[in-house]
């Protein structure tokens, strides 16, 4: 595990040091800078391990725009979860676009991919900009671990969930229509089978968790062959927005969950 130095947390994403928000915002915006909650995880025991910021055309908006940053407890403290490890993941901007959001993350070691778990209907813990985010943040750090192991469960579910070709290839089309819209016949550059593709054979088998993988990874790491829609030969972008990573990861995620209940498996409840 490589913890992220201010240094190199403000090359990925520069927003995570705002000294002020951004112009528009109102004066009961209550600005608390990202960092100030960074070195308040880290003192608990949470690490930034990656972070990155959402690509802005106008440079003035580049120390506002939203953000996120990934947290890893140290190795002797590390949640572990079959073949992944348990993260934070916490997101947020100072141009009135979001407030502060914490959620429950994976992060697959096998193939070095990071995921987003919801634990609720509303996804994570969200946290209006006020002088108590600290706090509050702090607290939902806590409430999120609480949580680990209904999602371990939720994994062994998918791990013990076996899915035919012909229900991988649906869970397929509707993440790609998660990606891409519901006519993503006309607008993706890829087919159900390429999404499938296994990049190792530990992935390669019919359960429900190595679908799920599988479709994940290649939706996210991009560099998968396709065509556009004049027919000329490309290749996928890795998806580097933050908010359509938090969005399409949370929905991945439903989906497998959804797709576990109508093979007829049992998913443990959120504790109240």
């Amino acid at each position: 595990m490589q913890i992220l130095t201010h240094d190199r947390l403000h090359r990925h994403a520069p927003a995570i040091f705002a000294q002020e928000p951004d112009n528009a915002v109102s004066e009961r915006y209550g600005f608390v800078p990202t960092i100030n909650v960074v070195d308040a995880l880290q003192a608990e025991g949470w690490y930034p391990v990656r972070a990155q910021q959402t690509n802005v055309r106008d440079m003035s908006r580049q120390t506002t725009a939203r953000h996120m940053i990934r947290f890893r407890q140290e190795p002797d403290r590390q949640i572990d979860l079959g073949d992944s490890v348990a993260e934070l993941v916490l997101t947020n901007s100072h141009d009135r676009s979001a407030a502060y959001q914490l959620d429950l993350g994976l992060f697959r070691l096998i193939c070095s991919n990071g995921m987003v778990a919801p634990v609720s209907d509303m996804g994570g813990i969200r946290v209006r900009h006020g002088k108590h985010v600290v706090d509050e943040i702090l607290e939902g750090s806590v409430a999120l671990s609480h949580q680990v192991p209904r999602i371990a469960e939720g994994m062994e579910v998918f791990q013990s969930t076996m899915v035919h070709s012909g229900e991988a290839r649906l869970f397929a089309e509707a993440a790609l229509a998660l990606r891409y819209g519901d006519d993503w016949q006309q607008h993706s550059p890829i087919r159900p089978d390429n999404v499938l593709q296994a990049r190792r054979t530990e992935d390669a088998g019919g359960t429900l968790w190595q679908v799920f993988g599988r479709t994940q990874e290649n939706l996210f790491k991009g560099g998968v062959r396709g065509k556009s829609a004049s027919g000329r030969r490309t290749r996928t972008r890795a998806i580097n927005n933050v908010t359509e990573d938090v969005r399409l990861n949370r929905a991945l995620w439903t989906l497998t969950e959804r797709f576990a209940e109508l093979k007829g498996a049992t998913l443990p409840a959120f504790p109240e």
